[in-house]
């Protein structure tokens, strides 16, 4: 048997019985249970609600200031940031449901994690920073390959790799061009950062940023004005200050 089809069975397998479990539970408990026992349940799940919903209540002011400000107190930043991990894919969920365009709001968390990570003022040595690149803001014509090695580009100018390239090794700081997620996350978990400035669509960033969350990430979104994966591009000057603001 073919080794994909013996694990589509397999796994179908267990979902069905998976679901037989569930359905026998739930017939036992409503065999058993009395209306003292639902009303217990329900109360638990008001309490666990209400619990949530106040910390929402308080901290979306707090979220609110710190992005208007741009700074909070580190002591508070990490109850902002537990609030934004509840408030974010509920948002997005919401979104979805009404097709709605979720950049707007992806935009907004990488901004506001990046004001998260930088109140807290960590500073770290020049190698101990990773720069990710897109490979899509080199220019969409050029044949020489970047992924590799960034130090294959020849300053021809026409796209911002060459600059960058500049600057990082001008700071002392390591940069790689991925091709996509998968490969920034192979990336991270090969060179071990401690603090990554990564460059991306708003889609690509947010995945990223709930991926490695035991690191420091800043997030700089690239501007796509030939469309996505195409020619995009990044401030050279952006991604400097944001450097600056955590070097030592």
């Amino acid at each position: 048997m073919d080794k994909y089809l013996k694990k589509f069975i397999l796994f179908s397998i267990a979902v069905v019985t998976a679901f037989c479990l569930i359905i026998m539970g739930m017939a036992l408990i409503y065999r058993n249970f009395t209306i003292s026992n639902y009303n217990f349940i329900i109360l638990l799940v008001m309490l666990g609600f209400g619990a949530v919903t106040a910390l929402l209540i308080v901290s979306i002011p707090i979220i609110f200031s710190t992005y208007r400000t741009g700074r909070i107190r580190p002591s508070m930043a990490v109850f902002a940031r537990k609030s934004l991990n509840i408030l974010f894919p509920l948002i997005s969920l919401m979104l979805k449901l009404l097709r709605n365009n979720k950049d707007a709001i992806r935009r907004f968390y990488i901004n506001i994690n990046n004001i998260l990570t930088e109140s807290e003022g960590a500073k770290f040595k020049p190698q101990e920073v990773l720069l990710v690149l897109p490979h899509c803001l080199q220019n969409f014509e050029c044949s020489i390959k970047i992924t590799a090695d960034i130090g294959n580009c020849k300053n021809c100018g026409l796209c911002t790799i060459g600059d960058i390239k500049n600057m990082a090794y001008d700071m002392g700081i390591k940069v790689m061009v991925v091709t996509g997620g998968t490969a920034a996350r192979n990336i991270i978990l090969q060179e071990r950062p401690k603090v990554v400035i990564a460059v991306a669509c708003e889609r690509d960033l947010i995945s990223g940023i709930f991926d490695v969350r035991n690191l420091c990430v800043i997030g700089v979104t690239n501007e796509r004005p030939n469309g996505p994966c195409k020619d995009t591009f990044v401030q050279v000057e952006t991604l400097r200050k944001k450097i600056n603001s955590i070097i030592l």
